[in-house]
């Protein structure tokens, strides 16, 4: 039965009981905020020392002072992300200067430098009113890539309304929700929301998704990460939006009816006989999706406590027809988040913040392949709770704790839930229940996934450096249940096969029966966790105006738990950061960049879960009027096999080496206006030692297609998890970047030439099970994109009306052609990845064992163009403070329906090689009003 974790009062009752039990206070293992630093001269140009220094803004709740080193140099190290910031100064004997609109970006450095004038009648009134143009672009105290985009940013781009969709306009960052990084894994990539890790346990996307317009700075890293971070893929720290003294409002309404959106020129979903013909005449596919968003914030303490809460529920709908039917899939996205914020001094400040997401999905796989009654459906959901604490205990002591949880539930099973019905498949064609979900065994999955998180962090200056040092402590844990209704399978022919009947005994080929680990026929349920503790030190010297140092040393051990609590293996990581920016002119407009540093993963739910039993799989062949009786422990009977169960897989203890990256960076970076810089970046990447599953009893034949033997003489495989050194890939790139505005222009575009080869696409992929094949694993990887042109660039008008473009060119991934084996339909190559074979001049057909006949395969080319247009309302309605914008985005605007995916796999006969699978989603355009203050 469907877990009812979320249809009662288990959420509110488990929430709470998190709340009481987490430790008090609590803060930001990723950054929260952003800094201002620079330095003050008198007119000579020498540095002064203890000049007092006032910051305020709309962002800052309360003002924030400092005093200037012995250097001169000043820093505030807690200011919120924003525009309009004002720095004062007022020194007697000097004319007291104000510079206004600064902007401070998330995670940012912005570099203010005050120059003092002796104070006389006619400075005081030429310089107290200065307006400084800061570049917060430009930051020399970090060696760190990739970019932030505010909200306003965000919503002048057209993007869906997805908080982790905003990473894909980042250079070097690959397409998808969770996409990779410099190919690297998309699994490598981490979450931050308000600073805290929310990556999911298991595949590293993001566990809880958040209202869009909910949050308030986009920070996506991509490399030169500091000491406090860890991670093999990028960064996406978002920070959301709080409450202020101001009531404020922001409503959203999105309207995307089927009429607007286009259909599909390939008939979805399919068969591929039929689909990949664009005049085909079965009806085409129609989408629809609405949604409505809220967010208010205001006082509820006014000076000191602060509330914002904000909701988004989705409406997505997709009509396909299929012949005579038309099936619908429902998808319902439901979210909700609550901040409260209280500062009772000036030193401290706390927040809570919680999280609810729910997501449903009906009829999800729409296709011709499984009939109505074996369709599937999605029931997920989950929650974070977030408790944050800093205490500034001086000018030079920041103490921070962060300490919070995550919570995922997912249920993904046939439509009718209750059902016992057994499934047949014939003809292509599952009848009555689904077939294997998520690459599970079972068609009944149900999953609960948590994180518990708990960080401490002290930051503190001594003289011209700015050091930080920290703990964090991690426990991931995770239990699945899989099941096959019914407890049997049927593999039939042309019909369905009924054991009880005779007259269906020309249908009847196989029958598959499922027990668990106690032997019955029954569900399986597993559990898994990994304990990660890691510390951190960091040192970022200033040396002088021109040369920033930063050096960094991180360590972190993961100790792997699998089923029944028993322990696995530890994985120890050590991870050296060294980088140094320099100003080459002095004057914060050309920087040189480099940096290297290595991060480490020591483990997940995924991989603990990975050396636990599956469902026992027992296979009887049809003959002679009745199947085989077989039984888990059969051995001797041809009619009968036996897969899963106790896996036979165990990790390697003797390695504690884990996957990790080394990454070598060099950049250049140079203002050309007041706001935007241009770039260029060129980066080494080494993922070495990758998971892989080995195989170490099977003895294979010179064509690695036949078992002739068992190292142990017994039928069966041992298969060793563990991180050889031979498995790994690499990546060299270049990015060319633009990011900031001019003028009208906001602009944030790349180009990337990249080039990435390796032995593993991805873990457990294959590379290891049999060894006859290893040498055909080692190619181009499946990210190596050549060449990757994007961009989102805005323009805005004088009359109301602004402009948003959002484009992405990438050149084809590799293909790998092969075919399969006989022995468990092992994947079999006989050329390198990447490549494949000529057709035969005699025969016609691929040649497999020819090497004079290998060619480089590509899959097709991307690109994708989409735009959006909105205009202030204000201009004809006539409001004070509220305001009022319509928008209109059209995504894949051109309506290009080209090939996304064609099939790698060869077949002697019935061959598909080279047909087109997928294609682009049609047009689909979306209208937003929004109204807020």
């Amino acid at each position: 039965m469907k877990t009812p974790f979320f249809r009662g009062g288990g959420a509110l009752a488990l929430l709470l009981a998190l709340v009481a039990a987490l430790p008090v206070p609590a803060l930001a293992a990723g950054q929260n905020y952003g800094r201002m630093a620079g330095y003050v001269y008198d007119p000579t140009g020498a540095p002064l020392a203890e000049v007092p220094l006032t910051v305020t803004g709309p962002a800052l709740l309360q003002p924030q002072s400092r005093t200037s080193g012995e250097d001169g140099r000043f820093e505030f190290d807690t200011l919120p992300p924003g525009e309009n910031y004002t720095l004062e100064v007022n020194v007697p004997g000097f004319a007291p200067i104000k510079k206004t609109g600064i902007t401070v970006l998330l995670g940012q450095a912005s570099q203010v430098d005050v120059k003092l004038e002796v104070f006389t009648e006619q400075t005081a009134v030429a310089t107290y009113e200065i307006v400084e143009k800061v570049n917060p672009i430009i930051n020399p105290d970090s060696a760190q890539m990739g970019a932030v985009m505010n909200a306003e940013k965000a919503a002048t781009s057209p993007v869906f309304t997805q908080v982790q969709a905003m990473p894909q306009l980042v250079a070097g960052v690959g397409n998808g929700n969770a996409p990779s990084l410099r190919a690297g894994l998309s699994r490598y990539g981490k979450f931050f929301i308000d600073g805290m890790d929310t990556s999911d346990v298991v595949d590293g996307s993001i566990s809880s998704p958040m209202s869009f317009y909910a949050v308030e700075n986009f920070e996506v890293m991509t490399g030169g990460l500091d000491a406090q971070y860890n991670s093999l893929g990028l960064i996406q720290n978002v920070v959301s939006k709080s409450g202020s003294n101001k009531f404020t409002y922001d409503v959203t309404m999105i309207l995307s009816p089927a009429w607007a959106n286009a259909k599909y020129r390939g008939a979805a979903n399919q068969n591929p006989n039929v689909a990949n013909y664009t005049q085909n005449e079965v009806p085409l596919s129609e989408t629809a999706f609405y949604s409505p968003l809220v967010g208010v914030g205001g006082p509820i303490i006014k000076d000191k406590l602060w509330f914002y809460v904000s909701g988004q529920w989705n409406f997505s709908q997709r009509d396909t027809p299929l012949g005579e039917e038309s099936r619908t899939t429902d998808t319902q996205t439901r979210l909700a988040r609550l901040k409260l914020t209280w500062q009772p001094t000036p030193k401290d400040r706390l927040s809570l913040a919680f999280n609810y997401d729910n997501n449903t999905i009906t009829n999800q796989v729409a296709s011709t392949f499984a009939a109505p009654e074996a369709e599937t459906q999605i029931d997920r959901g989950g929650f974070f709770a977030i408790v944050n604490y800093d205490r500034s205990i001086s000018d030079n002591v920041l103490f921070q704790l962060q300490t919070g949880t995550t919570f995922k539930d997912i249920w993904q099973g046939p439509i009718d839930e209750d059902s016992q019905e057994i499934s047949h498949t014939y003809n292509s064609v599952t009848y009555r229940n689904a077939g294997a979900l998520r690459n599970e065994v079972g068609n009944l999955v149900t999953e609960k996934r948590m994180r518990y998180q708990f960080d401490p962090t002290l930051l503190f200056k001594l003289k011209n450096h700015q050091m930080k040092a920290g703990l964090q402590f991690s426990y991931l844990s995770g239990d699945k249940t899989t099941q096959v209704i019914g407890n049997q399978r049927f593999n039939d022919r042309n019909g369905e096969c009924n054991p009880e009947d005779p007259s269906t005994f020309q249908f009847c080929n196989e029958r598959l029966d499922f027990y668990n680990t106690d032997g019955a026929q029954a569900p399986l349920t597993t559990e898994a966790g990994t304990l990660i503790s890691s510390a951190f030190l960091q040192d970022r010297w200033n040396v002088n105006r021109y040369l920033t140092l930063v050096a960094g040393l991180r360590a972190d051990v993961g100790r792997l738990y699998g089923d029944d609590n028993q322990f696995i293996t530890n994985l120890v990581g050590v991870g050296p950061r060294l980088s140094a920016t320099y100003d080459l002119f002095g004057n914060r407009s050309t920087l040189v960049k480099v940096h290297y540093g290595r991060s480490n993963e020591v483990g997940d739910v995924f991989i603990a879960q990975h050396a636990n039993p599956e469902l026992t799989t027992v296979r009887s062949t049809f003959a002679g009027g009745a199947f085989a009786d077989c039984a888990p422990d059969t051995v001797g009977n041809p009619q009968c096999s036996v897969s899963g169960g106790a896996s036979g897989r165990y990790f390697d203890k003797t390695s504690h080496t884990p996957p990790h990256v080394d990454e070598l960076a060099l950049g250049l970076h140079h203002a050309i206006t007041e706001g935007s810089v241009i770039g260029i970046d060129l980066t080494y990447r080494k993922y070495a030692n990758m998971w892989v599953d080995e195989e170490m009893n099977r003895v294979w034949d010179p064509s690695g297609t036949r078992v002739v033997d068992y190292v142990d003489g017994v039928n069966h495989t041992i298969v060793k998890i563990h991180n050889p050194d031979d498995a790994w890939r690499d990546y060299k790139g270049m990015d060319l970047w633009a990011q900031g505005k001019t003028g009208p222009w906001d602009l944030l575009a790349s180009y990337t030439l990249a080039y990435s080869n390796g032995t593993v696409g991805d873990y457990f992929d294959g590379y290891g099970v049999n060894p006859r094949f290893k040498r055909f694993f080692e190619g181009p990887s499946p990210e190596d994109i050549r060449h990757t042109i994007k961009g989102a660039i805005g323009y805005t008008t004088r009359f109301g009306l602004d402009f948003g473009v959002r484009f992405n060119y990438r050149t084809g991934a590799p293909m790998w052609m092969f075919t399969e084996g006989t022995v468990d339909r092992q994947r079999v190559s006989r050329s390198e990845r990447g490549t494949g074979h000529s057709y035969n001049t005699n025969t016609g057909l691929p040649d497999f064992n020819d090497p004079a006949a290998i060619s480089e395969l590509r899959q097709p080319s991307q690109f994708m163009f989409d735009v959006q247009a909105r205009y202030d309302l204000n201009r004809i309605v006539k409001t004070q403070e509220t305001k009022m914008e319509l928008t209109l985005i059209m995504f894949n605007v051109l309506n290009n329906s080209d090939v996304t995916f064609v099939q790698e796999q060869y077949r002697p006969t019935n061959n598909r090689f080279g047909t087109a699978t997928s294609r682009r989603s049609p047009m689909q355009a979306e209208l937003l009003l929004r109204v807020r203050n």
